[in-house]
């Protein structure tokens, strides 16, 4: 990653998913027989060859009994008394999020760097990886763990600084008027 740049919030997953299936008792063959895997899946998953989809850690969560959005992102507490997470609804919850703030799917799309047709398969019930939701909530500016199931707060709390890492008000202004100026370059450009 980008020096100075938070870590995506899946990073963390394969460490997650360890601790989880280890607390509960479970071999990695035990647990992909329980959500019903491949024999490799757990093991890809662990050792971080493998980013699953929203679909996939939600049958994990449950085989393991932990939060969905504890063990995809991180967020939230490992155990939780709320009935097992889907992702059914995560496409009505992206177009939601993605008209609140204004954005075309070919907009965010370049903002999250994918393509315009993938955000529109998602909102139209497709599966995503935990990276894609990542990117996607990131972009908006919302939960991962709300956009894919639905859990937690919509709006994410500000993480905090290390050693002030904040931008001043006065170089934030500059910095996003040269941002805009150059896309305004651009659009001209192309129109």
């Amino acid at each position: 990653m980008v020096r100075g740049s938070p870590n995506p919030r899946h990073l963390g997953l394969p460490a997650r998913l360890r601790k989880a299936r280890k607390l509960s008792g479970l071999s990695r063959k035990g647990m992909v027989q329980k959500v019903g895997a491949g024999e490799t899946a757990a093991r890809d998953i662990e050792t971080g060859q493998r980013i699953p989809t929203v679909g996939m850690i939600a049958r994990l969560a449950s085989a393991l009994s932990v939060s969905a959005g504890w063990l995809a992102f991180g967020l939230g507490e490992m155990h939780t008394d709320s009935p097992a997470a889907t992702c059914e609804e995560m496409g009505a919850r992206l177009q939601t999020a993605r008209i609140a703030r204004e954005h075309t799917k070919a907009s965010l799309a370049r903002l999250a760097e994918l393509t315009a047709p993938s955000i529109a398969q998602i909102e139209n019930g497709g599966q995503a990886g935990v990276d894609t939701i990542d990117r996607l909530a990131r972009s908006l500016r919302v939960s991962p763990a709300w956009l894919a199931y639905g859990l937690g707060d919509r709006e994410l709390p500000p993480r905090r600084h290390s050693r002030g890492a904040s931008i001043p008000a006065v170089e934030a202004e500059t910095v996003g008027f040269t941002l805009s100026s150059s896309l305004d370059r651009r659009r001209g450009a192309s129109a």
